[in-house]
């Protein structure tokens, strides 16, 4: 693993804290023209691109089965800890069957925001993510062939089909409709209209695999390339996004201004983590730093526990009545860190840790009686 892209991750996992706090504890127009939502494009895309660092000539190797319950044993253990939490501490009602669904990551896939934002709301993309990790195998497999026609079929089937849902005129997302049909469950939330974002991570790993030996990334040079990439992150990302669905696509398309903004900043921030990937520039050596790569680390269960403690607070705003205005964050703060430590340390890695093993010894009996029937 590379640790400034470890590292990395806490930062955007920090941005989506930020932007969920915004009309909550700071008012609507904090930090106005930073591209706090964006963060879930960055994991996204980050999340193509370590996958194929990991994997790439070793999946065959390694096997399907490794790869699918190694994926799941990681994802699933916190997120279930946070479902069980809200149904305990918020006392959720959404019913058994939006229960299943998101119990088992798969609420992204319907797109009705009471399905899609049921309990730990946040989880959303966890599902998408667990679809990426469903056809990864299938994107990798031949790409150093094959990769125009993916590229350009992914690009159809979500362009296309966010261009129908804008003829249709259907309801976009309004609170009011929370059970009805959303094309926002569609253009923003479902796999197939983000899974572009997760391709484009993939891609910017083979330009990073053909680069990477190059002698030119010196100190000086990756340091500016750095400082760079932060400045444009900050300063451009919400341009981008404004151009495209604003200037070229139009305010009233809205499923395909969604659709477009994402594939542009999928290969906006695929550059960005290239950059970082190399690894030579003065950024990259702080992140390196061991606060740094333990906070990237946590950053998993730092996204998923945040909307918890922010729920939590807003239920319960008496008692802090007492507390100056100005520490309410910080002390909010003070909670994420410390429960998405938690988290991580007793929940994420003993659990992820025993699953696999569990899944191993799973793997071998069946291997096993397997060889015992074809003898």
């Amino acid at each position: 693993m590379i640790d400034s892209l470890t590292s990395l991750r806490f930062f955007a996992a920090f941005a989506i804290v930020l932007h969920h706090a915004k009309g909550l504890v700071f008012s609507s127009e904090f930090m106005k023209g930073v591209p706090l939502p964006s963060g879930v494009s960055f994991f996204f895309v980050l999340s193509g691109f370590i996958l194929s660092y990991v994997y790439s000539g070793r999946m065959g190797s390694i096997g399907l089965y490794k790869f699918y319950t190694s994926r799941f044993s990681k994802v699933w253990p916190p997120h279930i800890l946070t479902f069980v939490l809200v149904m305990v501490l918020i006392s959720a009602n959404e019913g058994w069957f939006i229960a299943l669904l998101n119990a088992s990551l798969l609420q992204s896939a319907v797109p009705i925001p009471a399905y899609y934002f049921s309990f730990n709301s946040v989880s959303w993309s966890i599902s998408a993510e667990l679809f990426f990790y469903a056809a990864f195998p299938l994107l990798l497999a031949g790409l150093n062939k094959n990769w125009h026609f993916k590229l350009v079929a992914l690009l159809l089937l979500g362009g296309v089909s966010a261009y129908i849902i804008d003829l249709s005129g259907v309801n976009y997302y309004s609170p009011d409709k929370w059970t009805e049909f959303s094309a926002h469950g569609l253009a923003y939330i479902n796999p197939l209209f983000r899974i572009q974002e997760f391709f484009m991570g993939m891609l910017l790993f083979k330009v990073f695999d053909y680069i990477k030996g190059w002698r030119g990334f010196g100190f000086a040079l990756c340091t500016v390339l750095e400082v760079f990439c932060v400045a444009s992150v900050v300063f451009l990302t919400q341009g981008i996004a404004e151009t495209i669905s604003i200037s070229l696509i139009g305010v009233e398309n809205n499923a395909s201004g969604e659709f477009w903004v994402h594939c542009a900043l999928g290969l906006f921030f695929g550059l960005v983590v290239v950059c970082f990937a190399i690894n030579k520039g003065l950024i990259s050596q702080i992140l390196r730093r061991r606060l740094f790569v333990v906070l990237g680390e946590i950053s998993f269960s730092m996204y998923l526990i945040h909307q918890l403690v922010f729920r939590f607070y807003d239920v319960h705003r008496g008692m802090f009545e007492s507390v100056p205005k100005e520490m309410i964050f910080p002390l909010l703060l003070i909670a994420i860190f410390v429960f998405a430590y938690g988290i991580w340390r007793f929940v994420e890695l003993p659990a992820q840790a025993q699953l696999k093993n569990i899944f191993s010894k799973l793997g071998r009996k069946k291997e096993s009686q397997n060889s015992t029937a074809l003898t």
